[in-house]
């Protein structure tokens, strides 16, 4: 691709998204629809990339992202209904799938068929937790989808991956388990390691820019080598992300993570608009290529194929939750029996997206099969981003399962105050030590006062009217003067206090007091007082 080109796709992306956002849709959505308008363009052409730098470039941000954005303490307070997604259903729709394939497509190997199973099972997290999130669906609900986008994407790819090396050789139960054993024990292996080396080389420097530098070639630095070693680069991306989110957080600066969500929200959005794009220039030439192939059975084909994806998702669903305890799994709150509304939902949320686009383009171009199978994930791809994904809002409104805006905010309020009420004892504690000027604690002590005022009239407004604002900081006024001893000092005590909040927040965190969620938006306030009150 030449350098006009990609400037002309990224121009694309963000005229196609800021339409997007005016029509308060998904952007998934319309990329989709973009990449369609792509394909049919009389212009259009075949844009060739060697498939290893389509796996390199695109796979390993995106699920670091989603691994970055996940809990692993919420995996396994929600592992049943997440693993029953993430590994069952994936092997069921995969194999319904195959099966679909191989049986109406002439001539064809298993190695192809479980490839596309592979391609079009995991559906994509960021179309379904942004959806999901942005109208207020329980918590718990979106917990479980985000844990499935996750997880279920090592589960997919990984096969998919053995699904590919395993068209030039002989496929034995064998064969495929021990490549599944090696994949799986080596990629985790050496997404550990990776993420134990990047969370001590974050020690080394405070510098916010070098720090967001080593994250990014984190997902990389643990793809490469577990590619090489033919394990999974997927499962070592996971756990590096699963490592990081659990130790290595704290080794950032407040400044870095404030940097790191809009670097790597950045990075998602580019890469989730090219490859839709992307795929648009490859599906004209691809229908090309399929002019031999009969129409009819294209879309029989399509049909079948987009069928069973939906269909198994589905039956599922239903089906787990029929069996005893079931009803439990995916229920809006943990502990209580869930409603057809609440597995209806988790069953429709099945649109799939840029992880399956990139897994496709990544084919090699020796596949067989590869023209097909880009053809019918576009077909997938389509129906359930287009047609789920505009259905899923008004079918969560009608259900009446919109019910989470309030109470993250008011969670998120209430942490707010017990943080601020511990900041002021601190500073009194601070005081009576002796060591920093009276006017100083005074100071810092009528800021968070007048923090907590403001904090308990949202708390009073929250209970009284369920007023919708956003939970955000309100950040001690810094002082516009040299830094004088006296604003030395005053700097130094706020720090002091704020390590203090934070810790209780990540103590409140561990006892489970506030969810990971409510917890990111109060860390994320404590973040700014930091980095705002430095000249």
């Amino acid at each position: 691709m030449t350098i006009a080109e990609i400037l002309g796709l990224l121009m694309a992306v963000v005229v196609v998204a800021t339409i997007a956002d005016r029509l308060r849709i998904a952007y998934p959505i319309l990329l989709v629809i973009a990449g369609l308008v792509v394909a049919i363009l009389p212009f259009a052409h075949r844009v060739t990339l060697e498939p290893d730098l389509i796996l390199l470039v695109f796979l390993p941000p995106l699920i670091y992202d989603a691994s970055l954005d996940t809990s692993a303490r919420e995996l396994r307070t929600h592992w049943r209904p997440i693993m029953l997604l993430a590994v069952g259903l994936v092997v069921a729709t995969m194999t319904a799938v195959a099966v679909v394939f191989h049986h109406l497509v002439p001539g064809s190997n298993w190695a192809e068929a479980f490839a596309l199973g592979a391609i079009v099972s995991p559906p994509d997290s960021v179309a379904a937790t942004q959806i999901a999130g942005k109208l207020g669906l329980p918590r718990r609900l979106v917990t479980i989808l985000g844990g499935e986008g996750l997880m279920n994407d090592a589960t997919a790819l990984t096969a998919y991956q053995v699904a590919v090396a395993s068209v030039a050789t002989t496929v034995t139960v064998a064969n495929v388990t021990a490549r599944f054993a090696w994949a799986i024990v080596v990629g985790v292996a050496i997404g550990v390691a990776i993420g134990w080396i990047g969370t001590r080389l974050l020690r080394f420097t405070e510098t916010p820019v070098i720090q967001n530098t080593v994250l990014l070639i984190l997902p990389f630095a643990a793809y490469l080598p577990a590619d090489k070693l033919n394990a999974s680069g997927v499962l070592a991306v996971v756990a590096t992300g699963l490592y990081f989110g659990r130790y290595g957080a704290r080794s950032l600066t407040a400044a870095a993570r404030l940097q790191q969500h809009q670097i790597w929200d950045l990075i998602v959005f580019l890469l989730t608009g090219l490859s839709f794009l992307l795929v648009g220039l490859e599906l004209r030439p691809v229908l090309e290529e399929l002019t031999a192939h009969d129409s009819g059975s294209l879309g029989i084909e399509s049909l079948a194929v987009v069928g069973a994806v939906v269909a198994v998702r589905l039956a599922w669903m239903f089906g787990v939750t029929a069996l005893p305890g079931g009803k439990q799994l995916f229920s809006a709150n943990q502990g209580t029996l869930g409603t057809w509304k609440e597995t209806t939902v988790v069953g429709w949320a099945g649109m799939r997206g840029a992880i399956s686009l990139a897994a496709a383009l990544a084919l090699p171009i020796e596949f067989a099969s590869r023209d097909l199978i880009l053809f019918l994930t576009f077909s997938v791809i389509l129906v359930t981003l287009v047609g789920q994904g505009l259905t899923l809002p008004p079918l969560i409104r009608r259900l009446g399962l919109i019910s989470r805006g309030e109470q993250d905010l008011l969670l998120a309020t209430e942490a707010r105050r017990r943080l601020v009420v511990l900041a002021l004892s601190r500073i009194d504690d601070l005081a009576a030590e002796g060591k920093t000027p009276t006017e100083v604690t005074d100071r810092l002590r009528t800021g968070y006062e007048s923090l907590l005022d403001h904090v308990d009239r949202r708390l009073e407004v929250l209970s009284v009217s369920g007023v919708d604002e956003t939970a955000g900081a309100a950040g001690v006024d810094g002082q516009d003067e040299d830094l004088t001893a006296a604003f030395a000092a005053e700097v130094d005590l706020r720090a002091r206090v704020i390590a203090v909040e934070r810790d209780e927040l990540d103590r409140m965190v561990a006892r489970r007091k506030v969810t990971l969620q409510v917890a990111e938006e109060v860390r994320a306030a404590l973040d700014i007082d930091e980095t705002t009150m430095r000249p």
